[in-house]
């Protein structure tokens, strides 16, 4: 599995397209997905959105995160980070960008790369 993460429009889809080869249809919009959609697919966008419709419905996010990746572990998981800037003021979104972060940290463990992207350029953290 590899992660791909960075601000909203950064450039990360751009970026997936040219570094690993694929065809912009190949990266998936996961937002409303059903953890089970994910099998075979080869990249998916959105994650931080999937995390937020996945809290709504009160779903342990890593225990499903862990069965994403343990069955496609070859998915490139394409996520916004959302922990910056000012702190909102409604309990869930706390709760939301919290549970970013730390499935953001899980997957950065598991994952065989990290990039981070800014400006459409890439950082290879791991």
């Amino acid at each position: 599995m590899r992660l791909i993460i960075g601000g909203a429009y950064q450039g990360k889809a751009e970026y997936a397209v040219n570094m690993y080869g694929l065809c912009p249809k190949e990266i998936v919009d996961c937002e409303h997905f059903d953890p089970k959609d994910f099998d075979s697919l080869k990249c998916v966008c959105n994650y931080h959105c999937f995390i937020k419709n996945q809290l709504q419905n009160g779903a342990d996010i890593i225990k499903i995160t862990s069965e994403i990746i343990s069955g496609n572990p070859e998915l490139i998981i394409i996520m916004d980070e959302v922990g910056s800037g000012i702190i909102p003021m409604e309990r869930f979104e706390r709760k939301w960008r919290e549970a970013v972060g730390r499935t953001g940290c899980y997957l950065a463990a598991h994952a065989e790369s990290v990039e981070r992207i800014v400006c459409g350029y890439g950082v290879r953290l791991k």
